[in-house]
């Protein structure tokens, strides 16, 4: 009976355990890392106030952690700038204000979960060694985020004007595999492609060209 009992617990723990990991890309995104990236930045920005630099000519300085997304960042802001009339410059002297933003945090995270039954190792002559693990559930969890804070400096006395933030933006995708035949099934908040599910109530946003009209 005792030996029946250890038998039933080996056979539970080994039926669920698992494992999880996360991950940090620096390099080489794909493209799904690259949309929640730029998602994450851009829905950052879209909590600023942009309306006090209108007309206002400015002098633009980013400062981040790393290079990868600088350059986007910049270009983001930039594109705020001239939605309000804003004129950027070169020079601190021939500026109005200079605004600097401290790019706190930008990149991606991955988890990767597997819920199954793990490798086995044996020594029983009738059965090959290692025994292959069998993965019952299997999860990957990526997530965009963007974290930063603006500041605005008179261009002569660098006296601190305003302050900005911290402002953040962050997106998510997300696949699951059932005992490795079902699936994936995926979900996401940027919806790149149509077959990603969306959630209920979404409502598709409208693309303006430069003239201001709708696409069809």
């Amino acid at each position: 009976m005792r030996s029946l009992r250890f038998q039933a617990l080996a056979l539970s723990v080994l039926f669920f355990s698992g494992c999880t990991s996360i991950e940090s890309r620096l390099h080489g995104r794909t493209a799904t890392e690259q949309y929640l990236v730029t998602a994450a930045v851009e829905r950052a920005l879209e909590d600023v106030r942009w309306d006090r630099l209108a007309g206002k000519r400015v002098k633009l300085k980013v400062s981040a952690v790393q290079e990868l997304e600088k350059d986007f960042v910049q270009e983001c802001i930039r594109r705020h700038l001239a939605a309000e009339g804003a004129k950027l410059v070169e020079s601190v002297t021939g500026s109005d204000v200079v605004v600097k933003a401290l790019v706190e945090s930008v990149g991606s995270d991955i988890w990767i979960g597997n819920f199954g039954i793990p490798l086995i190792a044996t020594t029983h002559p009738e059965v090959p060694a290692p025994v292959g693990g069998i993965s019952l559930f299997n999860s990957n969890h990526q997530q965009g985020y963007c974290r930063m804070q603006l500041f605005g400096y008179h261009p002569k006395t660098e006296k601190l004007l305003w302050r900005i933030g911290p402002v953040h933006g962050d997106s998510y995708f997300k696949t699951s595999t059932l005992l490795g035949l079902f699936g994936p099934y995926k979900s996401s908040d940027i919806f790149p492609e149509r077959k990603y599910f969306r959630p209920k109530g979404y409502i598709p946003q409208r693309v303006e060209d430069e003239e201001g009209g709708a696409e069809d």
